[in-house]
């Protein structure tokens, strides 16, 4: 495994990001080891990879030799969310937006806490995760890379919920919110029921 110039070298999970260009670059970006389908850091990173290798990818499917240039493109295009680890970027024809990750952490908290059926109150969290009432608030952790994010959020439901579906609201309020707001592409939401209250 050798270093990407222009590439950060770990992502803030701590897993070198050369092993992930390299999974993806092979063809097993769907292949998740049991760190990574648990990362939202690792499968932003992936996502967002392995969509700007795709179109190396195609090339590559159709078995004539790819122009350097097409390679060095590629490799620049996955150099561009180099340094940004904490922040999601959009670009357009006028510019680029940069999303820092504690936006979608804070917009996926409120997004999920909205969903009838979850209860704020989830005796599991960590002490700084407390609203400005003093409430408990689920727990989120958030991977963003380029214009991809994965969101991770721990709550609690109400009794009687049913959960699969609860949580299926849930990661459609939450990845339609997410969209919406700042144009990021939430590839991942995963959410975990810690707790039922009645």
């Amino acid at each position: 495994m050798t270093e990407i110039p222009g590439l950060p070298t770990t992502l803030p999970c701590g897993r070198p990001t050369a092993a992930l260009v390299e999974q993806v670059a092979e063809g097993r970006a769907d292949r998740l080891d049991a760190h990574q389908r648990d990362c939202p850091h690792c499968r932003a990173a992936l996502a967002e990879y392995a969509r700007r290798w795709a179109p190396v990818a195609a090339v590559a499917a159709e078995r004539p030799r790819a122009p350097t240039s097409s390679i060095e493109a590629a490799l620049r295009a996955l150099r561009g969310p180099g340094g940004e680890e904490e922040y999601g970027r959009i670009g357009s024809p006028q510019g680029h937006t940069r999303v820092a990750a504690r936006v979608v952490v804070a917009l996926a908290r409120h997004l999920a806490t909205g969903v009838p059926g979850v209860e704020v109150a989830l005796g599991g969290l960590v002490a700084d995760r407390h609203g400005a009432g003093g409430e408990v608030v689920p727990d989120v952790e958030v991977g963003v890379t380029g214009g991809s994010t994965a969101v991770r959020i721990t709550l609690a439901a109400a009794y009687g919920q049913d959960l699969q579906a609860l949580g299926e609201r849930i990661r459609t309020v939450v990845a339609r919110g997410i969209r919406d707001a700042t144009g990021l592409e939430p590839v991942d939401v995963t959410v975990h029921v810690d707790d039922v209250f009645s």
